[in-house]
C-alpha cells in the first residue's frame, strides 16, 4: 500500500496544522506514503521553523515559500503534476488531502478525477476564507460539497463535525480524532526553571498562534488576570499575525515562537494552560467544532486547563466530561477571575493534570496510525 498525502504546512513548519500532520505521520510505515509540501521556507516566513521538529519519510517539496493567493495556485497546479508523476509509475494505490487548506482538497480532488485513485480527505477544521465574499462563499461551498461527496470517506475529528455536514447532505464521514504522540522521551523532560521573583506565583501559560478565532477570549483573559494576585502568565506566541492591539497587550508577557522542545517544556513547567476560542468570531461553525492539537498537548503535560470558549463548543463538553480543568463559556472577566482563584488550589489541580493525562492515553498516535493503516487498506482494497 502507498498513499500521497497532499499537505501545505508540514515539519519543519511547526504551525497548528503542521503539529496534526507530524502526529498523523509519525508512527505510519515510511514506506506506506509520499508526503507532497512546500519548501522549509514556508516556515521561516510564517515565523515557526524548527529545525529539530521532522520526520524521516520522503517528502517532495515544490518551490513554494510563502501562503499568497498566487503561491496558492502555484503549490495547486505543481502539486497535480507531482502527484499524477508518482501515481502513472505505479507507486500511489491512494490519494490522501489535507483540510481546510482549500489548495491540498482541491488538487487531491483533481489527483482523483484524473487517475480513479480512491481519495480520502483528512478533516482537521472548517473552511470559511471566502465568506468575506457572499457569491464566492456561495460558490465554494457548492465545490466544496461535491469535493468532499466525491471522498471515499472524510475523516472528522468529533461528532460534532458530523452534525455539520449531515445538515448539508454529505455523509461518507468516519469519526476520527487527532492524536499526541506520548512516547518522545526527550519532549517529555520536566523543565528546570531558575528562582526569580515569580517563584510562588500560579504559573498560566499559552503556546501557539493566536487567531481571530482566539482574539476576544485572549483579551477577557489578559484583563482579568491583571486584577489576581499571585499569578504569572507567559505566551510562547509568535509575532506575525497579532494585531496592534494585542501585540501592546502581550509585550510584556509575550517570549514569542518556542521549538517544540522548548514549548512542551514550557507547557510542563506550568501550573495552568490557557486555551482561548472567542465567543464573537466571524467563523462560528469553526469554534463550535474546533478540536485544537493543542488540547491534546496540554493534556500530555498533565497540567488542567483553563478554557474561555463559547457556550455549546466541543472544547467546552470535552473539559468538562473529562474534567481537565475549568471551561468558562462566556466572555465575562469575573468568571475568569473566580476560575483563577479556583486553580490556586493545588489539590484541584493535581487532580486535574491527572485526569489529563489518563484522557491523552485515548489518543495515543501508535494507536491512531494503526487505525487510519486499517481506514486506508479497507478503502483501497474495494478499489482493486
Amino acid at each position: 500500500m502507498k498513499v500521497v498525502i497532499i499537505s501545505y504546512f508540514f515539519p519543519p513548519c511547526a504551525t497548528g496544522a503542521a503539529t496534526v500532520m507530524y502526529n498523523l505521520c509519525k508512527y505510519l510505515p515510511k514506506t506506506s506514503f509520499d508526503v507532497i509540501t512546500t519548501e522549509r521556507e514556508l516556515a521561516i516566513y510564517l515565523g515557526t521553523y524548527d529545525r529539530e521538529y521532522k520526520l524521516d519519510c520522503r517528502t517532495i517539496r515544490l518551490p513554494v515559500s510563502t501562503s499568497t493567493m498566487f503561491a496558492r495556485f502555484k503549490f495547486f497546479v505543481l502539486a497535480v503534476f507531482a502527484g499524477f508523476s508518482l501515481i502513472k509509475k505505479g507507486r500511489i494505490d491512494c490519494v490522501f488531502a489535507v483540510y481546510p487548506y482549500f489548495t491540498d482538497l482541491v488538487a487531491g480532488y483533481v489527483l482523483h478525477r484524473l487517475t480513479g485513485k480512491p481519495f480520502v480527505i483528512y478533516m482537521h477544521d472548517l473552511y470559511s476564507e471566502v465568506r468575506k465574499n457572499a457569491r464566492a462563499y456561495k460558490a465554494w461551498l457548492f465545490l466544496e460539497r461535491r469535493i468532499l461527496s466525491s471522498a471515499s470517506t472524510v475523516l472528522v475529528m468529533n461528532e460534532k463535525y458530523v452534525k455539520h455536514y449531515l445538515k448539508r447532505g454529505i455523509d461518507n464521514l468516519t469519526i476520527f480524532p487527532p492524536s499526541i504522540n506520548l512516547s518522545e522521551t526527550e519532549y517529555c523532560e520536566s523543565s528546570v526553571t531558575s528562582k526569580d521573583e515569580n517563584e510562588g506565583k500560579l504559573k498560566i501559560v499559552f503556546t501557539g498562534s493566536v487567531y481571530k478565532a482566539h482574539e476576544d477570549a485572549v483579551l477577557a483573559f489578559l484583563e482579568a488576570v491583571k486584577t489576581v494576585e499571585g499569578v504569572q502568565v507567559l505566551f510562547a506566541t509568535p509575532n506575525k499575525g497579532l494585531t496592534n492591539n494585542l501585540k501592546y497587550l502581550l509585550k510584556e508577557v509575550n517570549i514569542g515562537f518556542l521549538p517544540k522542545k522548548k514549548c512542551i517544556k514550557l507547557q510542563r513547567s506550568a501550573d495552568v494552560l490557557f486555551l482561548p476560542l472567542s465567543s464573537n468570531s466571524p467563523y462560528p461553525e469553526e469554534v463550535e467544532v474546533a478540536f485544537p492539537c493543542k488540547l491534546l498537548e496540554y493534556l500530555a503535560a498533565g497540567k488542567p486547563v483553563l478554557a474561555v470558549v463559547p457556550e455549546g463548543s466541543f472544547v467546552e463538553s470535552f473539559i468538562r466530561e473529562h474534567e481537565v480543568g475549568i471551561a468558562i463559556s462566556e466572555l465575562s472577566i469575573e468568571k475568569i477571575i473566580e476560575a483563577i482563584e479556583e486553580l490556586k488550589d493545588e489539590e484541584k489541580r493535581r487532580r486535574y493534570g491527572g485526569n489529563a493525562l489518563e484522557t491523552a492515553e485515548f489518543f495515543d498516535a501508535k494507536t491512531q496510525s494503526k487505525r487510519l493503516l486499517s481506514i486506508l487498506k479497507s478503502i483501497i482494497a474495494r478499489y482493486q
